[in-house]
């Protein structure tokens, strides 16, 4: 797995990163468009319990429950805590916590949800086991994650030989058979994979305003045309591996 940034060793690192970004730019950035087609995927059902695992914000686990489910969040920042807890009274409960040790017992979950949260954990594999534990036998988790080898990466290095940091202090890239390596590995079955790569990106080098303007239009039209190992994100709909 590859690596933009040095990875956290410590979640107080992670912690006090994430409250900086969530007082900054983060704390404005929301992707609803993600956010339906993730709750679409899993084929939600009203009545059930979802969990968002670094729910941010909250705005996913605010969607789910005007569908008629019971959500939770938890989330390692406090600061997008207050917001969320502030804009979303109706979510169950949004939870101060690290998703490597989730406080909910096994199988109490029917969906789980990470969007762009894996690739900036401590331990990512301890973190798979725990989404996988609190998940029902027949539950559904949903999993969002960055390509190393996506097409703007790729241009990217052609063009200036750097993938482009997205201003995040910790991340980490891979290819779809390297997360699904990883996801297999720690208690996940992958029952589908999908790409997610449309809309304007939110990080470009400065001057090159009308590339992205062109970009995002190009994506518009053309983005179905992009091979799915090309694709910007990766979306993996998992069950829990059956324990034998």
């Amino acid at each position: 797995m590859r690596t933009l940034q040095r990875e956290p060793t410590l979640l107080s690192e992670l912690r006090e990163s994430y409250d900086r970004l969530y007082q900054g730019w983060l704390g404005h950035h929301r992707n609803l468009e993600q956010t339906e087609r993730i709750l679409k995927l899993l084929d939600v059902r009203p009545g059930a319990r979802l969990l968002d695992i670094a729910c941010g914000l909250g705005y996913l686990a605010g969607q789910a429950v005007k569908r008629g489910l019971a959500a939770s969040g938890i989330d390692i920042s406090a600061v997008a805590l207050r917001r969320a807890r502030q804009e979303f009274p109706q979510v169950d409960c949004f939870v101060l916590g690290d998703a490597e040790c989730l406080p909910w017992p096994d199988g109490y979950f029917d969906y789980a949800v990470n969007l762009g949260g894996l690739e900036h954990f401590v331990d990512p594999s301890k973190a798979v086991r725990e989404m996988a534990r609190v998940l029902r036998p027949t539950g559904r988790a949903a999993v969002l994650v960055p390509n190393s080898h996506h097409i703007r990466a790729i241009y990217n290095v052609y063009k200036f030989g750097e993938i482009l940091s997205d201003e995040q202090d910790f991340e980490r890239f891979a290819t779809r058979r390297e997360w699904e390596r990883l996801l297999s590995a720690n208690g996940l079955h992958i029952l589908s994979v999908h790409k997610h790569d449309t809309g304007m990106a939110r990080i470009h080098k400065p001057g090159r305003t009308m590339f992205w303007y062109l970009y995002n239009i190009f994506f518009r039209l053309m983005g179905d045309l992009i091979p799915l190992n090309l694709a910007y994100t990766f979306i993996f709909i998992c069950q829990p591996k059956t324990k034998v």
